[in-house]
């Protein structure tokens, strides 16, 4: 009875063994490849083989636009904010938020107890200097002709220096104030006028309200007619880039500028490990705002670079990868590092060196 068991138990077996490998065969028939570890094998007679198409990775000129997001500012020296560096109180103004202003114009006054200390200092030592030097002129001739002592006229020379000295450092003084000496007057307050041409883009003035050194420049003008837009590229794109390129600035779809590049950047972001490229446009019509986020797109031509077709590339569990051909029938799974480029292409940056031949469409036939 022993025996009849055992025997039975080798036949169930047997029968189950050669049903299983049947099950096999038939999966891999019905799948039409079979997949061990990293490699893959097309079952002989598959139809698989007529969807793969194979292409030779070399090195190749590749003509592509690298597109970015830039941001959009105002050029350098095109925009000033316009404060005060004392104390004072607001008593008119002459200008409203949008309105144009010439470089010199007045933009408001402000009543400033610096202010006409200033000015009182300036016009005392402005008469006093006058005074110093008329003094040294008459005893000049006196001390030629020896009726002044050589130490007296040195005393005269000294008091004339040091008020024309006193008089220079008033009349600097002036500069922290923006404001034209010779056109100075006592009593007279501060006009504020604007150093640049522009638009008046901020306005927060108010008559009568108290601005301190501390507080915000209440106005701004700005010179938008060009402006400057930053695009952060990555270290390995920069190449290639340089002043005076073109630059298509894309605000929508339907909205573009031109611009060319005016620098590019020395200084990488550690963060983002990217470098600035600065791009100079001319804003007709004021589309591009400050703040603004834009598409720079570059026109790039990069010789003996490694490109494959977008749809050679898969993204397995541990990255991404190509399908590189071993024999006629089968193909290894291989990690590549990439980045994308335009018109369907992939830049390969590491796994291939090129004479490979590997699976450029089709290899979706093969995902288990």
């Amino acid at each position: 009875m022993k025996y009849k068991y055992i025997v039975l138990t080798l036949l169930v077996s047997a029968l189950f063994g050669c049903n299983t490998h049947r099950q096999s065969d038939n999966n891999e028939s019905t799948a039409g490849f079979q997949t061990t570890g990293n490699s893959v094998r097309i079952t002989p007679g598959s139809p698989i083989s007529t969807k793969l198409k194979l292409l030779e990775v070399e090195p190749r000129s590749v003509d592509f636009q690298l597109r970015t997001t830039a941001s959009v500012g105002p050029k350098s020296g095109n925009i000033a904010e316009i404060g005060l560096p004392f104390g004072g109180r607001v008593v008119r103004s002459f200008v409203r938020l949008g309105d144009p202003v010439r470089r010199g114009q007045v933009l408001f006054e402000v009543n400033s107890t610096d202010y006409m200390e200033a000015v009182k200092e300036y016009l005392e030592s402005r008469s006093a200097s006058e005074l110093a030097q008329i003094n040294r002129q008459r005893k000049e001739s006196l001390h030629q002709s020896g009726m002044l002592s050589d130490r007296e006229w040195e005393e005269i020379s000294a008091e004339s220096r040091n008020a024309e000295n006193a008089y220079e450092i008033a009349r600097r003084s002036l500069a922290l104030f923006n404001v034209d000496p010779e056109s100075v007057q006592a009593g007279q307050p501060l006009r504020v006028v604007s150093p640049i041409s522009g638009r008046v883009v901020r306005n927060d003035l108010v008559i009568g309200g108290y601005l301190s050194e501390e507080d915000d420049a209440p106005v701004t003008v700005a010179d938008l007619s060009t402006v400057w837009v930053t695009a952060n590229v990555k270290a390995s794109q920069v190449s290639g880039l340089f002043p005076g390129q073109s630059v298509n600035v894309e605000i929508d779809p339907e909205h573009q500028v031109n611009g060319k590049i005016f620098y590019v950047g020395d200084l990488l972001d550690e963060k983002t490990r990217t470098l600035p490229v600065v791009i100079e446009c001319i804003n007709n019509g004021r589309m591009l705002k400050p703040g603004m986020f834009v598409s720079a797109v570059f026109d790039r031509r990069t010789e003996s670079m490694l490109a494959v077709p977008s749809s050679a590339i898969f993204q397995g569990e541990e990255g991404k990868f190509v399908y590189v051909q071993d024999s006629p029938d089968s193909f290894k799974k291989v990690a590549v590092r990439v980045e994308s480029l335009d018109k369907g292409l992939q830049r390969v940056i590491s796994g291939l060196s090129g004479g490979e031949t590997i699976i450029a469409d089709g290899g979706i036939y093969l995902s288990e």
